[in-house]
């Protein structure tokens, strides 16, 4: 081959690799953006107030208090193509309009709370003051069959006592389970399994070896260590929520190696939908 072909030959992969490069970018751009929007409007649904940072198909959420976050969480999950959510430290970054990350701060309106909370005083003299003025019409059996036949409580869970997990342990800087953190979890999924109407989430916790970033990842990695188990042993994973609060949670002093152990753990809560 000459020396032209293949120098006409290397631009031209160049080239191509280059153009592939910057269709892959624009993509998870635009998938960012997408996830963005979606997050926003479904916040601002919800009347919830939370800061949410997007990379690619992974999700940040910092809120004012732990229930704002939670329901935030619980919020996100239900949006298409979201992989998965952290809890973000500090306050939330600013974020560029050339950085490649999406964001979308959404803030619960005093006004729509006003106006959601106002139909339901109106409407409780309304459904009372009906029944009262039929019973003594001529159609009263008309008008009252469709109440009973309603019955909304028919349609609500059985509820189910929930036990109080004890934490799973970790060793110092790794997420991999031992055998009696797997034994725990199992006992874990066959109650989901039993109880198809709860779901579990699992937050990630370290002591304060590493870096902040480096422990928010390690938290992050155990709480889905813990998560494969659980889907392993036959509970879907829409059912579970994985978190991490890295270092920012210890329940013991990391100044001793005792304290440090009990903070690498990762917690179990659950609830039941409604």
């Amino acid at each position: 081959m000459s020396l032209g072909r293949r120098a006409s030959g290397t631009l031209l992969a160049t080239g191509l690799a280059a153009t592939m490069g910057l269709g892959t970018y624009w993509s998870a751009h635009a998938m960012e953006s997408t996830l963005a929007d979606q997050a926003r409007v479904t916040l601002e649904a919800r009347q919830l107030t939370a800061s949410v940072l997007f990379a690619g198909r992974d999700a940040t959420v910092w809120a004012d208090s732990p229930s704002a976050r939670e329901d935030a969480i619980a919020a996100l999950r239900t949006i298409p193509g979201v992989r998965i959510v952290v809890i973000g430290e500090g306050a939330p970054p600013a974020v560029s309009s050339s950085s490649s990350s999406a964001a979308v701060t959404s803030a619960k309106p005093t006004a729509t709370r006003t106006t959601v909370a106002t139909p339901k005083a109106t409407a409780t003299p309304t459904i009372t003051a009906t029944p009262s003025a039929t019973v003594s019409s001529a159609s009263a059996p008309t008008t009252t069959t469709p109440v009973p036949s309603a019955s909304p409580s028919s349609a609500d869970p059985k509820p189910v006592t929930i036990p109080v997990w004890p934490a799973i342990q970790f060793g110092g800087g790794t997420p991999n389970l031992d055998a009696t953190a797997k034994a725990q979890l199992v006992k874990i999924a066959q109650f989901l399994v039993a109880n198809p109407t709860v779901k579990v989430t699992l937050t990630g916790h370290t002591d304060m070896g590493l870096t902040a970033a480096e422990r928010q990842a390690l938290g992050l990695a155990r709480a889905q260590a813990a998560a494969s188990v659980l889907v392993a042993n036959g509970v879907s994973s829409s059912r579970i929520t994985a978190v991490s609060q890295g270092g920012n949670d210890p329940i013991a002093s990391n100044s001793t190696a005792t304290g440090s152990a009990l903070n690498r753990r990762v917690d179990v809560t659950m609830n039941q939908e409604s």
